[in-house]
C-alpha cells in the first residue's frame, strides 16, 4: 500500500512538473535567439511600438505606445520609461531599469520595475541603421516590432515579421498599434 502511494505521489509531482514545463514554453523545445551583439549607445533613443503581441502590461493601451531607453548611473545598466495612450486619452507611463543579463555583450537585457522581480527582455534582430528592431522574450511571450519613427513600410513589417516567426513567435496573433501623427 505505502509503495503504491508512493508511485502515485511520485506520478503526480512529474505531471506538476510537466504543466510547468508547458507553461512557460520551455516543452516547444524552441527558444529565441538574442543578437550576438548589441551596442547599447545605439539602441538608447526613442522606439514606437508598430506592432506587439497582446500582453497583460498594456492591455488597456489603446495607441501613441512608445519607449525611450537611456543610460543609467552605472556601465551595463539603463533606465526606461515606457508609454501609451489610454482609451479615455489619459496617459500610462511605467518607469522601468534595466541592465545586460550577462557580460557577452549580446542582445540579453533583464528589465524590472519592483525589485527583485524582473523580466527577460531579448533583442532579435535590428536593422543595420538602427532604424527598427525586434524585441522579445526568449519564452515567446511577449515581442515588440520597433521603430525609430511612428510608421514603418509594410515591406520593413514583413521582414521583422519573418524573422519573428523563424525565431518561434506566433505572429498571427500581432497587434498594429495606432500612432498618431
Amino acid at each position: 500500500m505505502r509503495r503504491r502511494q508512493a508511485l502515485a505521489r511520485l506520478a503526480g509531482w512529474w505531471m506538476l512538473l510537466g504543466v510547468c514545463f508547458s507553461m512557460s514554453g520551455l516543452a516547444s523545445g524552441q527558444q529565441a535567439s538574442a543578437v550576438p551583439a548589441l551596442d547599447l549607445n545605439r539602441f538608447f533613443g526613442t522606439w514606437f511600438e508598430i506592432a506587439r503581441l497582446p500582453n497583460r502590461a498594456e492591455k488597456k493601451c489603446v495607441g501613441d505606445a512608445f519607449q525611450m531607453y537611456a543610460s543609467a548611473y552605472k556601465p551595463a545598466h539603463f533606465q526606461v520609461v515606457d508609454s501609451c495612450t489610454l482609451k479615455d486619452r489619459s496617459k500610462d507611463v511605467r518607469n522601468i531599469n534595466g541592465k545586460r543579463a550577462n557580460k557577452n555583450g549580446d542582445g540579453k537585457l533583464k528589465l524590472g520595475s519592483f525589485f527583485p522581480f524582473t523580466s527577460k527582455l531579448w533583442v532579435l534582430a535590428m536593422a543595420p541603421d538602427d532604424s527598427w528592431a525586434l524585441v522579445g522574450s526568449p519564452n515567446h511571450k511577449s515581442l515588440w516590432v520597433l521603430a525609430r519613427t511612428a510608421t514603418i513600410s509594410p515591406g520593413v513589417l514583413a521582414e521583422a515579421e519573418s524573422k519573428a516567426s523563424s525565431e518561434g513567435f506566433k505572429t498571427a496573433r500581432l497587434v498594429l498599434v495606432s500612432q498618431q501623427p
